[in-house]
């Protein structure tokens, strides 16, 4: 088997988590926006999970509604675990090294940890270990062009004082890789789909502390790039404003939230019907 390559500096991230600011504007924001289209998706299932595993903090609104029809909740996150809340369990756990046994979950939801995982397929095939038969997992993070305008900016900024680009962005997965990555895994029934949602900022001053508050800076192993001067960011907020004003004032930015389904397979699951197998032709209903 062929090792594999560390892109993401994981004992960093661990440091990060453990300050994490879950009373900024920033963090409630993202966790309530994208908690909220989890739960959505969850709701249209319309059965209990008994046995319910959360991967990575969103400040309780999950668990908020989980703790009402599972028998047992946990929580777990590499830092930040902060909750009043009895009838949750917390754990200190690393995403890339599950700490459950096999067969013994009913749901598990990963929550805008997966950008951060450098063995993305040996992460799933633990999860997926994890669940019991017909056991369900979702997850939500952020990928597609999210911050594309940011990512603009700064890349003409530095090939014009620089003469090039660096490493200052983590890779986000792809809309159209997330179902295959559930599929090599083993998941049965994948689905993913995006929400693009566009925020107004007053400026990227405000974008980057929320940025560097919720822990979605740069982990790279090879981080490497010149600082971001005085002189750099007011290039930087005078271009973006050029380029991506919001029409409310400020700037755009730009999140895509790409969410993942898959089941644990198990006998007498729900199969989707074969190619070609349809009795009537799109053709006849549009």
């Amino acid at each position: 088997m062929q090792p594999i390559l560390a892109l993401f500096d994981r004992s960093l991230l661990r440091k990060r988590r453990r300050k994490l600011d879950v009373d900024s504007e920033a963090f409630p924001f993202l966790c309530k926006e994208v908690s909220e289209r989890l739960l959505d998706r969850l709701n249209t299932f319309k059965r209990d999970f008994d046995i319910c595993f959360q991967i990575g903090n969103d400040g309780g609104h999950l668990a908020r509604d989980l703790v009402k029809t599972s028998k047992f909740f946990i929580l777990s996150d590499l830092g930040c675990l902060l909750s009043q809340n009895k009838s949750i369990s917390c754990v200190m756990a690393d995403e890339e090294f599950f700490p459950v046994s096999k067969n013994s979950l009913d749901l598990i939801i990963s929550f805008l940890s997966l950008n951060s995982v450098n063995d993305i397929p040996g992460a799933l095939t633990q999860y997926l270990n994890s669940l019991k038969p017909d056991g369900l997992f979702m997850a939500a993070f952020i990928g597609g062009d999210s911050l594309y305008e940011l990512r603009s900016v700064f890349q003409q900024i530095e090939i014009e004082r620089y003469k090039g680009i660096s490493n200052r962005f983590m890779p986000l997965i792809a809309t159209k890789d997330a179902g295959y990555l559930l599929g090599r895994a083993g998941f049965a029934l994948p689905v993913t789909d995006m929400d693009r949602v566009v925020v107004r900022y007053p400026s990227i001053t405000k974008l980057l502390q929320d940025l560097k508050i919720t822990g979605n800076t740069s982990i790279l192993m090879n981080r490497s790039h010149p600082p971001l001067s005085k002189g750099f960011l007011k290039d930087a907020e005078t271009l973006y404003q050029q380029k991506f004003p919001h029409p409310e004032g400020g700037i755009q930015v730009t999140f895509d939230l790409v969410y993942m389904t898959g089941w644990r397979p198990a006998p007498n699951q729900q199969q989707p019907l074969k190619r070609g197998s349809a009795q009537q032709s799109l053709r006849d209903v549009l």
